[in-house]
């Protein structure tokens, strides 16, 4: 496996964030690219490729995944084309640099239910995978309540309606925690669909939910893997249960960690005993 993190500027350009990832330790990077990023010229690494993989190629480090996390099934029709305008962009970047997974959300119909959002799947995406296919790339889906595919049955029943193997998970169990989902068992159904992992634990603050309920703020902080109430030993077992030999990406929200360097050394030094 690869131990890394996800980026979308936080230390720097791609050159210095290669470079200190390399000088402490990591062996991968993930990127995201929200429209209007400054991060990576997108346009220019799909006309001059060669600069960026030699870049790349510099260090030991991988860039296992560049994602964009963005609602391609809006309503909003200037929305929806602006993001799938996107989302194909980023398909190209990942072909020019010869990357294997494309990560992000598959968006979500504002104030609809699951039937509204699974007819506007179904009328979106098969494109983009048609797009993945072509291009031979895994698509990750982030299980994040930002996107519908949020949670297990939506995943069974979207993978079913659309039927392509190139689409898959990125999986992160801290957003199963926060909906009371166990993430272990989860993980074990669809073990064989996780193309990408984001490490981030979570902590139910049950003096909180007792006295507030789940409405409260801070009830549920995302926190550095260790720090929060998964079993990561249980977690590694699962993954090499099934197979899984890819990118574990440390996703830094811990409000307790200010620093993003520290937050990610600090997660780095917990996950080495799996990694």
């Amino acid at each position: 496996m690869l131990l890394g993190f996800l980026t979308g500027g936080n230390i720097g350009d791609l050159k210095t964030t290669l470079k200190w990832a390399e000088e402490n330790g990591f062996d991968s990077i993930s990127i995201t690219l929200p429209i209007g990023q400054k991060f990576l010229d997108l346009d220019d690494i799909v006309s001059h490729p060669g600069k960026y993989k030699d870049m790349i190629s510099e260090t030991k480090v991988v860039v296992s995944a560049i994602g964009f996390y963005g609602n391609p099934i809006s309503l909003n029709e200037n929305k929806r084309k602006q993001h799938i305008k996107h989302f194909e962009k980023v398909f190209d970047v990942a072909y020019a640099l010869e990357l294997p997974v494309v990560t992000g959300w598959v968006g979500k119909v504002e104030n609809g239910d699951i039937e509204d959002n699974v007819r506007e799947i179904k009328n979106v995406w098969p494109s983009l995978l048609r797009k993945a296919e072509d291009y031979n790339i895994k698509v990750a889906i982030e299980n994040c309540p930002g996107n519908i595919m949020y949670r297990p049955d939506i995943w069974r029943r979207v993978f079913d309606e659309l039927g392509s193997e190139y689409l898959g998970l990125e999986f992160d169990p801290s957003h199963l925690i926060c909906q009371f989902i166990d993430p272990s068992s989860a993980l074990d159904e669809f073990g064989d669909r996780v193309y990408h992992v984001h490490a981030k634990d979570a902590e139910i603050n049950w003096k909180i939910v007792s006295t507030y309920g789940i409405t409260y703020k801070r009830w549920c902080p995302h926190r550095l893997p260790g720090y929060g109430d998964y079993d990561w030993f249980e977690f590694f077992t699962l993954l090499k249960k099934h197979g899984y030999d890819y990118a574990i990406s440390i996703e830094h929200e811990d409000p307790y960690f200010k620093d993003f360097k520290e937050g990610v050394l600090t997660a780095k030094k917990f996950l080495r005993l799996f990694v």
